[in-house]
């Protein structure tokens, strides 16, 4: 009988388990739960200073991100790439406390308000430093900008960027030359990833629940 009661109770807690934590997206193999896409809500919310949003179109842009995370994990593994120290992190999270929070104390109200904690910061800041290496590492050294590319911007945003200037700024393009490559080279790099992107999206069978979207 207490066997018997026992095994019920087991079963009865997985339930509830389940329940709690379901499968939001299936990436072939993989699997993305509830709880992680929640999670993600409430970090993006905590780091942008945004109000929580649980709506199920701030729950599918929190899984879209999280499917893009997957299929770039798995490319990271599959290349060996080097990851970040956890030590990186540290200066990164002093850094959000000082430039977001007026002390210690606000900091550590606003991490209880929106339902985070410290580690799930780090886990997520160690993310985006290993995603930054990863796109430095396949992506950038490929870009070449041309002079030709860097004149064409200087023309087409010149009056934009000496009304950013202000006080009837002239700028030249030798002081811009620098900066021109630099934005290029970024947009470069966002374009060559979103088509790998889409492409790695092509070869992975994603299905969403639609249950947990509502």
């Amino acid at each position: 009988m207490i066997r018997a009661f026992l095994i019920f109770g087991f079963l009865a807690s997985l339930s509830r388990a389940e329940v709690i934590d379901r499968i939001a997206v299936t990436l072939d193999n993989q699997v993305i739960t509830e709880s992680e896409m929640l999670r993600e809500i409430r970090l993006a919310a905590f780091l942008n200073g945004d109000a929580l949003d649980f709506s199920a179109d701030a729950k599918r842009k929190a899984a879209d991100r999280l499917v893009e995370q997957k299929l770039i994990r798995k490319e990271i593994e599959l290349g060996h790439y080097v990851a970040p120290a956890p030590a990186e992190v540290e200066p990164m999270l002093k850094q959000i406390q000082s430039q977001r929070f007026e002390n210690l104390k606000a900091y550590r109200e606003a991490v209880e308000k929106y339902g985070v904690t410290e580690d799930d910061l780090k886990s997520h800041l160690i993310w985006q430093a290993t995603l930054l290496r990863f796109i430095d590492v396949r992506f950038r050294p490929g870009i070449q900008i041309s002079d030709s590319e860097i004149h064409q911007y200087f023309d087409k945003e010149l009056p934009s960027l000496e009304k950013q200037a202000g006080r009837n700024r002239r700028l030249s393009l030798d002081e811009l030359r620098d900066k021109i490559e630099e934005t290029l080279t970024d947009e470069r790099i966002d374009k060559q990833m979103d088509d790998w992107l889409k492409e790695a999206r092509k070869r992975t069978r994603v299905d969403y629940r639609a249950e947990v979207f509502k």
